[in-house]
């Protein structure tokens, strides 16, 4: 027999949590519409891994004897020690930012890379750093501390949980909000960039993309689930991994959801999930983790175009932000003065 368990008002409390969830699994960039769009994808998958992995957190740096060759400024990235015994020794400078052979080596290892994909990045690194200082693009500590709350929240702890969780990997905090601050400050930038760059108020491109993929615009009135509920994302994946299986502290219970009942986000994520495959986990508050599995979607209904404004606006952004970046970027490496000292 078919239940309904969850009330609109409780689903729609849970989009807060479902967009951390969201985040941590693909960046998203607002759009002009307000909405959130693709955006950095590099940024939120290191952010989803940093229980499992140690970010690569700066090298400690010896004391460094006096060189009357190497007068330049200095910087963080300058002072480092090649194993080799060479003290900083600059490969290249990106408008005047420089380089290390160190930081090329360890790109290369770190990443496996080639050499050359290497000193590409590092310089796209340069050039993004110098975009968000010309830009005074700076994230406030309560945005760095919200980031890290929410981020604390998708995997089912408290803050000071997941702080000593991360202690316990060997990842410095205060490092860790460091990297965290760049990370969240790239995307502030590749935001900007798409922004300034994508027109999704064109009222004639809008309606050739509403016209042209009807199909997208035709949603189901209801979707037939089985709803998954657990204490813990490790109990609730292993059951979502097998559904054959009855796992010990899951439980199962069929729903019919009324997607018109729904917070527009969060029927999103329901119409968005193809049938026969899970939602992603939520977090339902009171220490219960949750995933819909849909098995049919029920039912047609037209979206209007007024409806349909934002979903397109993004989907207009995803297809163009691709080319927009490269060529941003482009032109930005063909200004700068690039200087191989030695490789």
């Amino acid at each position: 027999m078919l239940q309904t368990r969850f009330s609109p008002l409780v689903l729609s409390m849970m989009v807060a949590l479902m967009c951390t969830s969201i985040q941590a699994a693909g960046s998203k960039v607002e759009s002009v519409s307000g909405e959130q769009g693709s955006g950095s994808k590099n940024l939120d998958k290191q952010i989803r891994q940093s229980i499992s992995q140690t970010p690569n957190n700066p090298k400690e740096v010896p004391p460094k004897e006096e060189n009357p060759q190497s007068k330049s400024p200095q910087t963080d990235d300058f002072v480092e020690d090649r194993k080799d015994g060479i003290v900083g020794g600059i490969a290249i400078t990106v408008n005047n930012a420089p380089i290390t052979l160190y930081q090329i080596e360890m790109q290369e290892k770190e990443h496996h890379v080639s050499r050359q994909q290497a000193i590409n990045t590092l310089i796209l690194q340069r050039i993004q750093a110098q975009e968000i200082k010309r830009l005074k693009i700076d994230i406030e500590d309560d945005k760095i501390d919200a980031e890290i709350e929410n981020i604390a929240k998708h995997n089912g702890m408290s803050v000071n949980d997941f702080m000593r969780t991360l202690a316990s990997e060997g990842i410095n905090p205060v490092t860790y909000k460091e990297q965290l601050k760049k990370q969240l400050e790239t995307r502030e930038l590749l935001r900007n960039i798409l922004l300034f760059n994508v027109n999704t108020r064109n009222e004639t491109k809008m309606r050739e993309y509403y016209n042209s993929h009807k199909s997208e615009f035709s949603v189901p009135s209801e979707i037939l689930t089985t709803r998954y509920t657990a204490q813990d994302t490790q109990t609730l994946t292993k059951a979502l991994e097998n559904r054959d299986l009855d796992v010990p502290g899951v439980t199962k219970v069929e729903e019919k959801i009324n997607v018109k009942a729904l917070n527009p986000q969060i029927a999103q994520m329901f119409l968005s999930t193809k049938e026969h495959t899970f939602t992603p986990i939520l977090n339902a508050g009171g220490g219960n983790f949750v995933s819909f599995y849909i098995k049919e979607k029920l039912g047609k209904e037209e979206v209007s175009f007024n409806q349909a404004r934002n979903f397109i606006a993004n989907k207009l952004i995803e297809e163009q932000q691709d080319k927009i970046l490269a060529e941003y970027y482009e032109k930005l490496r063909v200004k700068a003065k690039i200087k191989f000292l030695r490789q």
